[in-house]
């Protein structure tokens, strides 16, 4: 029987959770799953062109976008236009490319910082929209919140099967 192969790209993948994702796969590798973990030294997702071609290279089948321009509180502080453009342009291309390759699934990872800033507690996913994020880093917070808006027009105009995560928090080495 021949099995066709999954081929999974982990953009941000020598991230933090990139790291992870890769140590569990790496104790655990099934023969039918390619992955293939992109870090920025292999292309600037921010340029459509270096986008579009990794993804003719490789070829996926399904993606997990982990790649932003992040940063502590003090880092995005006083650029949040830039956090904004930034992040936006690599959602786009990295949703853009995966619906025109026919991606099969693509999950991203969204951030705490989407949340509203004033909100009532306990807080969950279907509260991300009810506010703007804290004014201090706004510009990120909006564009990871905007790939909650990508996911949900790709999969009604085009049937995208576009996803995300939502970690509370994520800390580490």
């Amino acid at each position: 029987m021949d099995m066709e192969k999954n081929v999974i790209l982990v953009t941000g993948g020598s991230g933090l959770v990139g790291n992870g994702i890769q140590k569990v796969i790496n104790g655990d590798q099934r023969e039918d799953e390619e992955w293939i973990f992109l870090s920025s030294k292999d292309a600037n997702l921010l340029i459509k062109e270096e986008t579009f071609a990794v993804f003719e290279k490789y070829k996926p089948t399904h993606v997990i976008h982990l790649a932003a321009l992040v940063g502590g509180l003090y880092a995005i502080m006083g650029k949040n236009c830039e956090f904004f453009r930034k992040n936006m342009k690599m959602n786009d291309n990295i949703m853009e490319a995966s619906h025109k390759t026919k991606v099969k699934k693509l999950v991203s990872c969204l951030s705490s910082s989407i949340f509203p800033h004033k909100t009532s507690y306990p807080i969950d996913e279907t509260m991300v929209h009810d506010g703007p994020p804290h004014p201090s880093f706004f510009g990120y917070g909006y564009a990871k919140r905007m790939v909650d808006v990508l996911n949900k027009a790709y999969n009604e105009e085009y049937g995208c099967l576009f996803t995300s995560v939502l970690p509370c928090n994520i800390f580490g080495p």
